[in-house]
C-alpha cells in the first residue's frame, strides 16, 4: 500500500528502542520524528503533518503515559492513527485504549514489517469509516429531500383535486351543452315547419 502521508511520530523513553524503530521506518521510506518524553512532542511536531503516532505506553514519566499523550494528540490532529507499544504486563490498558479511543496496539518485541502492516490496516479502516460517514450524510440528505417532496405533494394534491373537479365540471357542462344542442336540432328537425 502506498501511504498518502508517511510522517510518523515515535515516542519512547528507551534510546535503543527509539533508534531501532526509527532506523527501520526510515529504511521503509517513512519520515520519522522521535521524542523521548511527552514534553518534547509539541515542539517537535509543530508545523508537521503527522499521519501516525507510535507511542510507548510506559514512558517512564509520572505525569503522562502513552495513552494520555495519544488522547491529546488525537484531539489536536484529525484522523491521526495512534499505536500504543506495550509489554504484556500492560496489555489490559492497551485493550481499553483500543475500545475507548480506537487506538491500535503492538506488543513488544515486534518487527518493523508488523508496524507497517498495522498502519495499512488502520488506513483501510479509516477510509471505510470516512466512506461510512459519507454514506450516512447522503442517506440523511436523501431523507430530508423525501420529507420535502412529501410536504410539497401535500400542498399540490388539494390543488390537483380542485383542478380535476373543475375539469370534470367543464366536461359535464360541455356534454350538457352538446346534448341541449342535439335535442334542439332534433326538435327542429322533427317540427312540421322543418318538414315543409
Amino acid at each position: 500500500m502506498d501511504f498518502p502521508n508517511r510522517t510518523i511520530l515515535v515516542v519512547d523513553d528507551d534510546p535503543a528502542i527509539l533508534e531501532m524503530i526509527s532506523d527501520g521506518l526510515i529504511d521503509n521510506r517513512f519520515e520519522v520524528i522521535t521524542a523521548s518524553t511527552p514534553d518534547e512532542v509539541p515542539e517537535k511536531i509543530r508545523n508537521k503533518n503527522i499521519a501516525f503516532a507510535l507511542l510507548d505506553f510506559d514512558l517512564g514519566y509520572q505525569k503522562k503515559n502513552g495513552i494520555q499523550l495519544g488522547i491529546e494528540l488525537s484531539d489536536e490532529i484529525k484522523d491521526l492513527i495512534v499505536v500504543i507499544m506495550t509489554g504484556y504486563h500492560n496489555i489490559k490498558y492497551a485493550l481499553e485504549a483500543m475500545r475507548s479511543y480506537r487506538f491500535h496496539y503492538m506488543i513488544k518485541p515486534f518487527r518493523i514489517d508488523q508496524i507497517i502492516s498495522l498502519f495499512e490496516r488502520a488506513i483501510h479502516e479509516l477510509e471505510l469509516r470516512k466512506e461510512n460517514e459519507l454514506l450516512k450524510k447522503q442517506i440523511s440528505n436523501l431523507k430530508k429531500e423525501i420529507e420535502e417532496l412529501r410536504a410539497l405533494l401535500k400542498d399540490i394534491r388539494p390543488q390537483e383535486a380542485s383542478l380535476s373537479v373543475a375539469a370534470k365540471e367543464r366536461e359535464l357542462r360541455n356534454k350538457i351543452k352538446s346534448q341541449k344542442a342535439l335535442n334542439s336540432y332534433q326538435r327542429h328537425k322533427d317540427s312540421p315547419s322543418a318538414k315543409d
